[in-house]
């Protein structure tokens, strides 16, 4: 799994990764999911990687429990569910509690330099809970979409 840039390369690094998988995957609607935590790394909401290897979606834990998930499109990340804390737009004063999934998107510009829309946060749309629901469900069941 490497970083993001030895993905980009396609260097595989093996035991070196700065991931390591701490669950099976689990496929759900033809959507394959993996937790992964960083190998000497804090635990914040930057933690997943930019690059992702076989899985759809890769999930990270906190002290309290699975509390995101980061989809990936075309390998590269796309989107942020994140539940594991309260958000606050500042732009249109939107609230999302803790426990409830906001979205965020992540954009990239031509340099592999990706950056979060953090003020733009919305909840999950009836088309993203359909194809993503049941899986980021399996990983935390006690999670909310809206």
């Amino acid at each position: 799994m490497g970083n993001g840039r030895d993905f980009y390369l396609g260097v595989r690094k093996g035991s070196n990764s700065e991931y390591v998988t701490i669950s099976e995957a689990k496929i759900v609607n033809g959507i394959r999911g993996k937790l992964l935590k960083e190998r000497n790394g804090k635990e914040d909401h930057t933690k997943l990687p930019k690059y992702a290897g076989k899985s759809d979606l890769y999930f990270r834990k906190n002290k309290d429990g699975i509390c995101q998930a980061r989809l990936y499109i075309g390998n590269k990340m796309f989107l942020d569910f994140d539940w594991g804390h309260p958000h606050f737009n500042t732009k249109d004063n939107r609230k999302f509690p803790k426990g409830t999934v906001h979205v965020q998107l992540w954009t990239a510009d031509g340099y592999g330099n990706f950056s979060m829309d953090s003020d733009n946060a919305r909840y999950m749309n009836n088309t993203e809970m359909k194809k993503y629901g049941a899986l980021i469900r399996a990983f935390c069941p006690d999670v909310k979409f809206r």
